[in-house]
């Protein structure tokens, strides 16, 4: 892939760098009695280069909502 499939353009006829970012989150639930169940998410997008820390934060936030979401149901089907 060149450099150049990595560029658009914007209305300003501004060329953007396009760039791929990938965040994860990893949750490690105690069941007791040894056992343990384990929950990771990674996900991944592109954006403007202008735009990844915002993007990063975002991307981090909704990985992180879904594991603790499914920590949240396999605690409620423990009890």
């Amino acid at each position: 892939m060149s450099d150049e499939s990595l560029l658009i353009t914007t209305p300003e006829h501004r060329a953007v760098r396009m760039v791929e970012i990938a965040r994860s989150f990893s949750y490690k639930l105690n069941l007791g009695n040894y056992q343990s169940a384990d929950f990771f998410m990674s996900q991944k997008m592109e954006c403007r280069e202008d735009e990844v820390e915002e993007a990063s934060a975002k991307l981090y936030a909704f990985v992180k909502s879904q594991v603790l979401k499914s920590v949240a149901e396999a605690k409620k089907q423990l009890k």
